[in-house]
């Protein structure tokens, strides 16, 4: 499935209240310099793990539906490498100075079927889809007190109290989905959710399921020129063995950091003919997780707990699983998000004899073989990291006396086990801070937000303490406020350990050099694929 190739995309800088259109002429072209213009044309076949359960972001925020999904939907405004909102389908907007009315003047646009974007699409976006099923969705209905529309290119957000992360919010989980379409159906069996209707650069063609999906250039996209690509192939390569000799054999162009194994990193650098940075990632921030099921015993005990943090050695686990590309974690927000972390939190030191002690003290002495107990683990048996993680953990484990299970699984069975049915002992998963702890942190913690829907409070924790804490620190515009309530929080959560933090890994993608313009633009390149284009290409569309 091999043609011609490219890429695509301009931008401009958005200020913080409105976006000074006059500037884009002025401003040089992500696409690239004058010595190297884009071409157009080619296919860009990009690595994915498994088939994804829905292709409608509003109700996701499961990394393998975004990356296909971000092009064939927009959101209403993006992030510069910086965290400035830059805009998408909002070409300008304005905040009142009481940080409480956010109006936004939408592009002249349309889906993918004729009809027009209107503010209407946004308002029920938000409204019917984004509110009810997104695992951020109860964010979205705690915050926004009206959306009105006073005319069909002006969508204006009227907020319940300040929200200083809105727009950031605003990039992470608001693809506007079109209200002709869903209005009056089953959100969640609507067919358009494996055959979308959006208005991205990319249109949706084909789906062979367990091989493929494929996405078709958009002739008729808002931003004139782009995007560059003639398609984009989402093929599934599950096998991390098998994904890279395919990679290296030039079948597969992308490999997004989930798909890009740690140990191979180094390697692919120094191989001709190839790339790989850790630019684009910038909005994710991750951590590498160990959750505990906080309503099963003993993980309810927190000296067993405290016990299992102190058996764990980071240093070797970011040695061995990470090859020390990223860094030990130490709390719930990540040291990338600098103004708001704080190393005043509760540590535990590797330490087995602390370990053995605290097991003891819970009530769970050794037994027949030395086991004290049993307990077991599951994670995503498609991601190299997290399976290094859990044989690493295994072994940990085990000089402790615990008896850990591997229970290895496909993304859809985990997610179904782990945030539906609640039937899982310890849960590994590396999971995005989002930008701001408002967004992608505060949703793993909250007692409200214990449901079943993915990515949302597995550990089933409830501290009314924390929950205030995070409502206090998102609710006030004063960052020096902020980052006081946000250093109490995780002082508690370091004290209470419903998770076990324990790296903040590295995020590292690679791509065929053939191809330029990936991960030029956004915080969130890696789901915007858009912009990037064949050097093989033609010089007009």
């Amino acid at each position: 499935m091999r043609t011609t190739r490219v890429r695509g995309l301009d931008w401009t800088w958005v200020g913080a209240a409105a976006l000074v259109l006059a500037l884009a002429a002025a401003m040089p072209s992500s696409a690239g310099t004058a010595a190297e213009k884009p071409k157009y044309g080619g296919t860009f076949v990009v690595a994915i793990v498994n088939d994804p359960t829905t292709l409608n972001p509003a109700t996701s925020s499961d990394f393998y539906v975004k990356i296909i999904s971000g092009t064939v939907f927009d959101t209403l405004v993006n992030l510069d490498f910086n965290f400035n909102p830059i805009p998408r389908l909002a070409k300008s907007w304005e905040i009142s100075k009481d940080g409480l009315t956010y109006t936004f003047h939408l592009a002249n646009t349309a889906w993918h079927d004729g009809r027009p974007l209107t503010s209407d699409d946004v308002k029920f976006t938000v409204e019917q889809i984004l509110m009810p099923f997104h695992p951020s969705g109860a964010q979205y209905k705690d915050r926004i007190q009206e959306i009105q529309t006073p005319d069909p290119h002006t969508v204006v957000f009227k907020l319940k109290t300040v929200f200083p992360p809105f727009l950031i919010m605003l990039t992470n989980d608001l693809y506007i989905m079109p209200k002709h379409v869903y209005q009056g159906t089953d959100i969640l069996k609507n067919p358009a959710r494996l055959s979308p209707v959006g208005t991205g650069a990319f249109k949706f063609a084909e789906w062979k399921r367990g091989d493929y999906i494929r996405v078709v250039r958009n002739p008729n996209y808002f931003q004139e020129g782009k995007p560059y690509l003639d398609e984009i192939v989402f093929k599934v390569a599950a096998d991390p063995g098998a994904r890279m000799l395919a990679f290296e054999k030039g079948e597969l162009d992308y490999l997004s950091f989930y798909m890009f194994p740690a140990s191979e990193v180094e390697r692919v650098r120094k191989m001709p003919g190839f790339k790989t940075t850790t630019k684009g990632h910038e909005i994710f921030g991750d951590i590498l997780d160990l959750f505990f099921n906080l309503d099963k015993a003993p993980l309810n005990n927190l000296k067993v707990r405290q016990a299992i943090a102190h058996a764990v050695d980071k240093n070797y686990l970011l040695d061995k699983a990470d090859y020390g590309l990223g860094k030990v974690a130490t709390g719930p927000i990540p040291s990338s998000l600098g103004w708001a972390y704080t190393t005043q939190v509760t540590s535990y030191a590797y330490d087995v004899n602390r370990a053995n002690a605290l097991l003891d003290e819970a009530g769970y002495p050794r037994k027949e073989g030395g086991i004290r107990f049993k307990t077991s683990l599951m994670w995503d048996r498609t991601v190299p990291l997290f399976t290094k993680t859990a044989e690493i953990l295994r072994e940990q484990f085990k000089g402790v006396g615990i008896d850990l299970e591997l229970k290895p699984s496909d993304r859809p069975t985990m997610l179904d086990l782990v945030f539906t049915k609640r039937n899982f002992d310890l849960w590994v998963h590396g999971l995005s801070t989002g930008g701001d702890p408002a967004i992608g942190i505060q949703r793993l913690y909250l007692s409200s937000n214990i449901r079943p829907a993915p990515f949302t409070n597995a550990s089933g924790y409830r501290n009314p303490t924390v929950d205030e804490l995070f409502a206090k620190a998102a609710g006030t515009p004063d960052q020096k406020v902020r980052i006081q309530f946000y250093h109490q929080v995780q002082k508690v959560l370091s004290q209470d350990l419903p998770i076990l933090w324990l790296l903040e890994f590295s995020d590292n993608s690679a791509w065929r050099d053939e191809f330029r313009g990936v991960h030029q633009w956004s915080a969130l390149s890696f789901y915007t694929l858009g912009e990037t284009w064949w050097t093989k290409g033609r010089d007009k569309p």
